[in-house]
């Protein structure tokens, strides 16, 4: 399996900094590895992207805007 080419955002548009979408491979490691995602994050992810995109550090962290 090859990891998908996208190094785009889907919250912010940002690059996301996915080095195995970079690299076209899942053999490399990822800063996504060694954080914690946030849930209310991932849900803002369209149902077309889930899955096929990653977030960016940035948006990855952000907090519930009712926080």
């Amino acid at each position: 399996m090859k990891a998908l080419p996208n190094t785009v955002c889907p919250l912010c548009g940002g690059a996301n900094s996915c080095a195995p979408a970079q690299a076209g491979r899942l053999d490399v490691e990822c800063w996504c590895t060694k954080t914690i995602i946030s849930p209310d994050a991932l849900a803002r992810v369209p149902a077309e992207l889930r899955n096929k995109a990653c977030l960016c550090p940035r948006c990855a962290s952000v907090l519930s805007a009712e926080d």
